[in-house]
């Protein structure tokens, strides 16, 4: 198979306009700082559309720069991986990075300092190649990653990314990430590509995941900042331990294991493999626990760095207050008192791709399984019925019991659910829904993320 040319690529690199990329800046944006503007084509467009923007470009060529500075409000040249960019003033409420991060032996260093340049509700709006795709499979496999002269292998590419290490390399930098588009491939019938997708099986992801995957050719990703100075708030930071069943080593090692948020913190890391549901990974967690409090995790979770300080300075705000009987999540659902009888959304996780960026909640009657606090001295307890699903909304709904209304936490830090799962809930899920529905037969119905349940529902699908 023939690799392909990217989509947003012109016969002169230079000339090109990423119209993806375009649609992505935001339309509000007042002053816009541009990294790789080459001839300054994709703001002298934007501008076209919003006259009343700034925009600055910023090139390592010095031809593409002298051609950007007809359009553009200022274009300077600079090599990003060694300029100090204390020279750009700051003040950018959008910033544009276009093909351009994998050129750089540090992305990282670049991403921190435009942390700074940026104004507290900036956005970064990228475009990265994807190295995950199948052509490049392909050539790893026949053992020859040659060159190109464009496209995913181009020679003077020195980072790879695919969209997991593109979402924590910005993570780790304060930006919270969105795949807000893609530039994608149908994925030929090939004998290769079938087998790919049989490996990519064996290997315990969905096909439809390793499809997408596979065909993915260039990420549009936009970025909001992360508040980082949320972390100087006074108060005490307690310690905690992480709990992790393990059923795919290679994917704890890849998330939780190498997780810069944990590490930061010293977090005590315990593996639980073999277990046959969530109360009995947690038990078996508990008791060689540390720490009074204590994270349930799954093994895609990836903490960035900051998160762990995060989460340990919020867990000692809970504790202070003398919540430590409720349950801790991440993501969940609350009432919503605009519309009785209703639930929002609450809480913050960078979910596969998709940045789910709400308000902490001290109430929540549904909250993610991904990840789940409880303290030692807590009132609540893990269904073992419950096997592996919906045991983190149960554990809601035994605190609001308790105490006559919702007092499950949900927290404000920046965990990365790594998941490989296809968005399809197994025959496993409707049978703890089952058992929910059967521990509480007074009630009507049950908000979860992956949907409401109710009984006629539930007796619906078994029929059909």
């Amino acid at each position: 198979m023939r690799a392909p040319v990217a989509p947003a690529a012109a016969t002169n690199y230079y000339d090109g306009l990423n119209l993806k990329l375009l649609d992505a800046i935001p339309p509000t944006a007042r002053r816009v700082l541009e990294l790789g503007c080459a001839n300054g084509l994709l703001g002298r467009r934007f501008k076209e559309l919003h006259p009343a923007a700034q925009w600055w470009g910023v090139d390592v060529s010095a031809d593409a720069v002298a051609a950007a500075s007809q359009h553009l409000d200022r274009a300077l040249q600079l090599d990003l991986d060694s300029a100090d960019l204390s020279v750009l003033e700051g003040g950018f409420d959008v910033i544009v990075i276009g093909d351009l991060l994998e050129h750089l032996r540090t992305p990282e260093r670049l991403l921190s300092a435009l942390y700074d340049l940026g104004t507290d509700d900036a956005r970064i709006a990228c475009c990265l190649p994807n190295m995950g795709h199948l052509s490049v499979i392909e050539r790893l496999v026949a053992g020859d990653i040659s060159y190109d002269a464009a496209g995913l292998l181009d020679r003077t590419h020195t980072r790879f990314f695919t969209p997991s290490s593109a979402f924590k390399t910005f993570l780790d930098s304060g930006w919270m990430p969105h795949l807000k588009d893609q530039y994608r491939f149908k994925l030929p019938q090939t004998h290769f590509a079938a087998r790919i997708l049989d490996a990519a099986v064996a290997l315990g992801l969905p096909v439809e995941t390793a499809e997408h995957n596979l065909g993915l050719y260039q990420m549009i990703l936009v970025c909001e900042k992360w508040p980082l100075q949320s972390l100087l708030r006074p108060g005490p930071r307690v310690p905690f331990s992480v709990i992790v069943p393990v059923n795919r080593p290679w994917q704890h090692e890849l998330n939780v294991a190498r997780s810069p948020g944990l590490q930061e913190v010293d977090a005590e890391v315990i593996c639980v493999q073999g277990a046959g549901s969530a109360a009995a990974a947690y038990a078996s967690g508990a008791q060689r626990a540390s720490h009074a409090w204590r994270v349930m995790a799954h093994q895609d979770v990836y903490f960035p760095t900051g998160s762990g300080y995060a989460l340990a300075q919020q867990l000692g705000a809970v504790e202070r207050a003398g919540l430590t009987g409720a349950p801790i999540g991440f993501a969940g659902l609350e009432p919503d008192p605009a519309r009785p009888g209703s639930v929002r959304q609450a809480g913050l996780v960078i979910d596969r791709t998709t940045l789910f960026r709400h308000p902490p909640s001290a109430g929540a009657v549904s909250m993610d399984e991904f990840a789940v606090a409880l303290h030692r001295d807590s009132a609540v307890a893990i269904d073992p019925s419950l096997g592996w699903h919906l045991w983190a909304t149960d554990l809601c709904l035994q605190a609001e019991q308790m105490a006559q209304r919702p007092i499950a936490q949900i927290l404000d830090v920046p965990l990365f659910h790594n998941s490989t799962n296809a968005y399809q809930l197994p025959p496993e899920f409707h049978d703890s829904a089952r058992a929910l529905m059967d521990k509480y037969p007074g009630r009507p119905r049950f908000a979860t993320l992956c949907g409401e349940l109710t009984r006629q529902a539930e007796a619906a699908r078994q029929r059909a």
